[in-house]
């Protein structure tokens, strides 16, 4: 049965690159230039793009037909359908992200970034073995991949394993602090402390 975002109390979203993609926000070389975060129950929005413009799904519907014409030109471009699957996991379309993730993998097998939105697209349909499965095969891969940490940290996180999310959070913050994903990551290690009372990072400053 398909997860219901709301009810699992956590939404997969895509930031800048997917919402700008129209101004070409995938770096050369097919390397995703998104940030993906959570918008966990009881936990405020880390979505700035969503925070800071009032986008609505009319918005959407009309970003994801212009990718969809694009997709249709060129439908070769792994670019093109990692940004068309990303448009289609953030307004809960599950079932056709998985299609384009898994057609990219098809030509790209080592594709860490197409391997770790598939896991969220398999969560989102209430896949979680499959997820699991997913993304500790990319982290055995490449240990260092923030993506994958943080995606599992939003698949345990949805679990109610906060011990287990605050940890993925925290390697994917350790990885690259300045990235987007860094960022956000942080930002989640924290909120989480705040709600349990634990130091932040910024405690050890010597203040």
């Amino acid at each position: 049965m398909r997860r219901n975002y709301a009810v699992a109390g956590i939404v997969v979203a895509v930031l800048v690159a997917a919402l700008i993609v129209v101004a070409g926000s995938r770096s050369p070389g097919g390397q995703s230039s998104s940030t993906h975060v959570a918008n966990a129950s009881g936990l405020p929005s880390a979505h700035p793009s969503i925070g800071s413009t009032s986008a609505s799904p009319t918005d959407y519907g009309a970003m994801i037909k212009t990718l969809e014409a694009r997709y249709a030109r060129d439908p070769a471009s792994a670019t093109t359908a990692m940004n068309l699957a990303d448009a289609y996991l953030m307004t809960e379309q599950p079932t056709k992200a998985e299609r384009l993730y898994a057609r990219v993998l098809a030509s790209d097998p080592g594709n860490e970034a197409a391997k770790a939105q598939l896991a969220m697209a398999l969560h989102a349909d209430g896949r979680d073995d499959q997820a699991l499965t997913l993304l500790t095969g990319v982290l055995r891969a490449d240990p260092r991949s923030q993506l994958a940490h943080y995606n599992l940290a939003v698949l345990y996180f949805s679990e109610q394993k906060s011990d287990q999310a605050r940890s993925e959070w925290q390697k994917a913050a350790a990885i690259d602090p300045t990235s987007g994903i860094g960022k956000t990551a942080q930002n989640f290690v924290n909120l989480m402390e705040d709600n349990t009372g634990g130091p932040h990072p910024s405690d050890n400053n010597g203040d």
